[in-house]
């Protein structure tokens, strides 16, 4: 009885576990991912000829992203900061 109680114990927590996990995560955890994200988010606010100056990494889910970009006939630097965890992109 004691062994059927602990396994019941075991396969809802290791469900749980699994159903709590975002199976995009990995896919999205990388350079080429974070670049794409920051770009989007920069043409999509108003900015043109973007670039991508650098890429860091910033933790285990966090990227930096350096960018180079013109508006309003100016140019300018900006960072875009992506969480993969969140699948969320900002500037600032």
């Amino acid at each position: 009885m004691k062994k059927a109680i602990a396994y019941l114990m075991f396969a809802g927590l290791a469900l749980g576990g699994c159903a709590a996990r975002d199976p995009d995560y990995q896919g999205r955890n990388n350079m080429e991912y974070a670049r794409a994200e920051c770009l989007r988010l920069a043409n999509g606010s108003g900015y043109s000829d973007v670039a991508v100056d650098s890429v860091e990494r910033d933790g285990h889910a966090e990227w930096k992203v350096g960018l180079r970009m013109r508006r309003d006939g100016r140019d300018r630097t900006e960072r875009c900061e992506y969480n993969a965890r969140t699948d969320k992109a900002h500037l600032g």
